[in-house]
């Protein structure tokens, strides 16, 4: 199975190539069928493979706080509050978030890098601070399959993985699939999202919406997240296989899959029908899940992780994590 990282290069080549012709139709024709399938597989990736490795005081202040963020989120997006204000306090959870999980030790001085660069960027620059978090969260892969490969061969699977997570970003934000390709008008708009301005700021900062490299960073952004797609949807519930029990009781595999192809189906007709609207609410879902994947790479890095238990004991009782969302990445 895990002979299948080293099709990552090809997989990344062809996004790269369709980035450099159609950037917007990349990112708006993989996010509308696949952005919820893709959270959805993140959430159960996630709860089966870290759930029961930490502890119930983790759990319940993960879950706290990431509500928190999702009502912030969902009040900016409802117009509740002034969206300035809704993404502060969303994000201010999500610091809150990381340094509640990771606790002390190893972890909390990951915990510490992670949340106090991001307090600060918060407060001067809350609107930056989400689009470059939506950027980083493309790469979250790489601290999940550094995790899930066996440490024999770990080094040696890890180059084509690095190799096409970062080479293929660069090439693109480089400009040399566009140039090669020849297109300078940034391809069509096939599921009427509004054209290119209308999502340039998921994926480029304010400050560099309006300079000569905009294209190529919403480009290069676009790529990533289809990699991103690949790595949650295919190879990550490919490489964990079965046997892994997480706090909620995910389905078999087959209920799984079709409950994430009728909620697909249905988040793809929602942004046929008005892909802004569509985007504003599946923002509330997606970064649910971004921001509960922050404070366990930390723990990743941090050593802190307890071991796997695929057979907990009776007397756990499941916990259910709340449905609520939260925005930001795709």
């Amino acid at each position: 199975m895990p002979a299948l990282l080293w099709l990552l290069p090809l997989a990344g080549l062809l996004l790269a190539l369709v980035a450099g012709a159609a950037p917007l139709a990349l990112y708006s024709v993989t996010l509308a069928p696949f952005g919820l399938a893709h959270v959805l597989c993140e959430f159960a990736y996630v709860d089966r493979r870290f759930g029961r490795r930490l502890n119930r005081a983790q759990v319940v202040l993960a879950i706290a706080l990431l509500a928190g963020a999702a009502g912030f989120r969902a009040a900016g997006v409802f117009a509740v509050l002034m969206p300035g204000v809704a993404l502060g306090l969303e994000l201010a959870c999500v610091v809150l978030l990381v340094l509640a999980v990771t606790g002390a030790g190893r972890a909390g001085i990951a915990g510490l890098v992670l949340a106090l660069p991001l307090a600060l960027a918060a407060a001067l620059a809350p609107f930056a601070t989400a689009t470059v978090l939506s950027i980083a969260h493309n790469f979250t892969p790489l601290a999940f399959l550094w995790e899930v490969l066996a440490a024999r061969g770990r080094r040696i699977l890890m180059v084509p993985v690095l190799a096409t997570f970062l080479g293929v970003p660069a090439l693109v934000v480089g400009g040399w699939p566009r140039m090669l390709l020849g297109d300078e008008a940034g391809g069509g708009d096939p599921l009427g999202s509004g054209g290119l301005i209308a999502s340039l700021h998921v994926y480029v900062p304010p400050f560099l919406a309006d300079g000569p490299a905009a294209l190529d960073l919403f480009a290069a952004s676009a790529a990533a997240q289809g990699l991103h797609y690949l790595c949650v949807i295919v190879i990550l519930p490919l490489l964990l296989g079965a046997g892994h029990r997480g706090l909620l009781p995910w389905s078999r595999t087959s209920i799984f899959a079709a409950l994430v192809v009728f909620g697909s189906l249905m988040a793809f007709g929602g942004f046929l029908r008005d892909f802004g609207t569509a985007r504003g609410i599946y923002g509330i879902v997606a970064s649910v899940h971004a921001w509960a994947e922050l404070p366990l790479i930390a723990l990743i890095l941090g050593g802190r992780l307890q071991p796997i238990r695929t057979s907990p004991a009776r007397k756990e009782m499941p916990l259910a994590m709340t449905e609520s969302s939260s925005a930001g990445p795709a």
